[in-house]
């Protein structure tokens, strides 16, 4: 089990790492052409997203491309379809923390020397996140990323299905309605906060962890019965 673990995650670094690359390329210019402008209006700056932030943009891409292109690579290997699922879940979980500690570890820099020079923009300051201390952060983060890339991989692995079209159709839906009509938006705003900007550590992280569950529960009832 240990050596097919092992062997799904080198399989799985292998199909993101390009992606990565092409985050790291966008990210180096991004911070070159902030350094420029910085010096060209005589060190004066407009605010800049976070670095580790902009990196974070990763998961995305690790929750939409294993659940289209890798699930057909490792069945093909001889994996089953419950081992690719563990697999790609334990991915998630490793590449959530990993970014959960990266974000808190660049943040600390940020403050003690970046932020001497420029204003950051950076996501735990935004959800408020760094009133929870090191660990809070870190729980709050993780939870908030394993429940994004849960939804993805719902979505993506219910691509061959009727039934995931129609999540997607309600989602691409509800999103402008709710954002557009004045009796849901104030509802959908609430959600948000109550989501993402929660002031109890225990009930944010919960929420998330919940639907977190939901949905990748949602994502194994579309794989076990998906076809190559």
């Amino acid at each position: 089990m240990m050596n097919k673990l092992m062997v799904l995650l080198k399989a799985s670094f292998l199909q993101l790492r390009i992606y990565l690359l092409c985050i790291t390329g966008i990210v180096a210019l991004n911070v070159i052409a902030s350094v420029i402008v910085y010096l060209s209006l005589g060190g004066e700056h407009e605010d800049d997203v976070s670095v580790a932030n902009l990196f974070t943009i990763f998961l995305i891409f690790v929750a939409s491309v294993l659940p289209v292109s890798f699930f057909k690579r490792i069945i093909n290997l001889g994996a089953s379809r419950k081992e690719y699922y563990v697999g790609v879940l334990i991915i998630y979980t490793i590449w959530s923390a990993v970014f959960s500690l990266f974000n808190i570890l660049w943040l600390q820099i940020e403050i003690g020397i970046i932020q001497k020079y420029e204003h950051t923009l950076n996501i735990l300051e935004i959800f408020h996140w760094d009133q929870f201390g090191l660990v809070g952060m870190f729980v709050y983060q993780f939870g908030a990323y394993m429940m994004l890339m849960s939804l993805l991989n719902l979505l993506f692995s219910g691509l061959r299905h009727f039934v995931g079209w129609i999540i997607w159709a309600l989602l691409i839906a509800a999103i402008p309605i709710g954002t557009s009509l004045p009796s849901l938006r104030p509802k959908v705003a609430e959600g948000f906060l109550t989501l993402l900007f929660n002031d109890s550590l225990l009930q944010g992280f919960g929420l998330t962890f919940l639907f977190s569950c939901i949905f990748l529960a949602g994502g194994w009832l579309f794989t076990r019965r998906r076809t190559i």
